[in-house]
């Protein structure tokens, strides 16, 4: 069982792919056991350029110069550079954005905190010079979306949840998307004529994709749908989009003059890139049976272009997971996903995501495709203030209804017994969020649960606040409350105030490098537990931030995580 265990925990992956140069197809892969930049040229794979650390991000330039994002042993304080035979440096200092390439190719446009630990301004890298500029100074977190003959598109984020699109041409910036109360506003496209596309819920529920006019601020919705779009690509006249329906992702193609539209024959799976140029649509999915690779549509048929190394993991016999809808405490119904082993469960775990704003979905997450290969059911709420279900349900675990959402973690399991999918007491399980929301459910039902595993969680509010990274500060206090002015809603509901409650054995795991929940909530944590004499064990890794960027540390880490949990379920 363990050597199927490390075999699927080694499964490698295929992302973000992107046309090149020369017919060139780029994309990410961790074939090495780290994510490096990697080609296709028709006929082999290979590493484009060996860089030392993770890269998370890249853009290519029209003449084919290649810039990426580049952190070390999961710190996620990007660098950037360009590639060639030497590593060139663009940005190294504070953290670093990557944007877009200039339509000449002779500019690259970022934001970085390099001047300013909370703020990322504006930025941009001239090759010919080999200097940077400042272009303009933004608050908070910002995101060069394009670069095109209209300008520099930039989204603001006022909080998580809440952004605007700037566009910054001839040393102004302008705001496109200026709007009253709460809404995304995202992801600028320029289709030329002095018009753009973009996504929005602006007066929806959902995402969808607009259109504006940048003269006189006009827009419309193109698609609007009871369902969010979450991402899209547009040539000529057709626009190409992936919806989330009920957590897979739906791709559709559609003639923009006329309306009409069409679903593309993709693979199930969740959609995490899409680019459209030239005919020729390229995406990478996830899915939960399949693992993240690299696919290309063209006319009329998709391809895989990318085949990861499996290592004899047989993931096809992963069966897809069960769309369920449970009745929480106050009558709410909330969606969930079970994933259920080839054969009889050998125990139950609770796996809740982390986020908060984020949704569980069937793509291919290594450490449950593991736990389901192990003979473990892992049972996934999407408690309320998960994405995907509109942006009311996002907001229904903000500051003190946090505690709604522990609710509906413990009424899920004790609805799991009462269906008979759980015939024993379940583990719970998470990361980040997740990680927090296990250690509460841990104190809150102490005798619901078998065993728990927090991974990069929080264990008090209060040091997390003080302590993350300075940029995400305000954003956090949006979701958690302000440390000014919510302290004691703060202190109630963390796991800090309520850790003697908890009695089942507890394995914690932490990046020594995390930047976003930093290990001193681990270590609190830890030591508490074992001074009121429970079983706490602890997995702090070196060489590691708030993900487990190395497949070698994947490999040992949730192999140890899935031994934890089959001793005590």
């Amino acid at each position: 069982m363990e050597l199927l265990v490390r075999r699927v925990l080694s499964v490698r992956s295929a992302t973000a792919p992107r046309l090149g140069a020369g017919g060139l197809v780029f994309y990410l892969s961790d074939v090495t056991g780290v994510q490096q930049l990697w080609f296709f040229d028709g006929s082999r794979h290979d590493v484009y350029a060996p860089v030392e650390g993770r890269v998370g991000d890249y853009r290519v330039s029209k003449d084919g110069v290649v810039a990426v994002a580049v952190d070390r042993d999961g710190d996620e304080r990007w660098r950037l550079y360009l590639l060639g035979d030497d590593l060139r440096e663009v940005s190294t200092e504070g953290v670093n954005s990557l944007g877009a390439w200039s339509p000449d190719g002779s500019a690259l446009a970022f934001t970085s905190t390099r001047d300013s630990p909370s703020d990322f301004h504006l930025y941009v890298y001239r090759r010919g010079e080999g200097r940077v500029e400042r272009l303009a100074e933004l608050g908070g977190i910002n995101v060069v979306e394009e670069w095109s003959e209209a300008g520099i598109f930039v989204t603001h984020y006022e909080t998580n949840l809440d952004s605007t699109i700037y566009l910054f041409r001839d040393g102004e910036l302008k705001e496109l998307t200026k709007h009253s109360g709460e809404a995304l506003n995202f992801s600028p496209r320029y289709v030329g004529g002095g018009k753009a596309l973009f996504l929005t819920n602006a007066d929806w529920e959902y995402v969808g994709v607009a259109q504006m006019d940048l003269a006189t601020g006009s827009w419309k919705y193109l698609v609007q749908l009871d369902r969010d779009v979450e991402r899209f690509d547009v040539w000529g006249n057709y626009l190409v989009f992936s919806v989330n329906e009920e957590g897979r992702s739906g791709l559709y193609q559609m003639h923009i003059p006329s309306g009409l539209t069409y679903k593309l024959p993709a693979p199930a799976g969740v959609a995490t890139h899409l680019e459209y140029r030239d005919g020729v649509v390229l995406f990478s999915l996830s899915a939960v049976n399949k693992g993240h690779e690299v696919y290309v549509y063209r006319d009329g048929a998709v391809r895989q272009l990318t085949r990861s190394p499996r290592f004899g993991a047989p993931l096809e016999q992963i069966p897809e997971p069960r769309s369920v809808w449970y009745p929480s405490f106050d009558g709410r119904k909330i969606q969930a996903n079970i994933y259920a082993p080839p054969g009889e469960p050998r125990g139950v775990v609770v796996y809740l995501h982390g986020g908060p704003e984020s949704q569980d979905r069937p793509e291919f997450k290594p450490l449950v495709a593991a736990m389901v290969s192990a003979g473990l059911l892992v049972a996934a709420p999407n408690y309320r203030g998960s994405t995907g279900f509109g942006k009311s349900f996002v907001h229904l675990d903000d500051v003190e209804r946090r505690w709604d959402a522990v609710r509906d973690v413990e009424v899920f399991a004790k609805w799991l017994q009462e269906e008979g999918i759980a015939r024993g007491r379940p583990c719970v399980a998470g990361g980040s969020y997740g990680g927090y929301l296990t250690l509460m459910a841990l104190a809150t039902a102490p005798d619901l649960w078998a065993c728990g595993v927090e991974m990069v969680g929080i264990f008090n509010l209060v040091s997390f606040l003080e302590r993350t990274a300075a940029w995400r500060r305000r954003y956090r206090e949006a979701e958690y409350g302000s440390l000014d002015k919510q302290k004691d809603v703060l202190v109630q509901l963390s796991p800090a105030s309520h850790v003697d409650k908890i009695r089942a054995p507890l394995m914690v795991v932490h990046g020594a490098n995390d930047i976003r929940v930093p290990v001193y909530e681990a270590e609190q944590l830890v030591q508490r537990l074992r001074e009121l004499g429970r079983e706490a064990k602890a997995l702090i890794l070196p060489d590691e931030g708030h993900v487990i960027t190395k497949v070698e540390n994947r490999v040992k880490v949730y192999t140890e995580v899935i031994k934890f949990i089959l001793q005590h379920v």
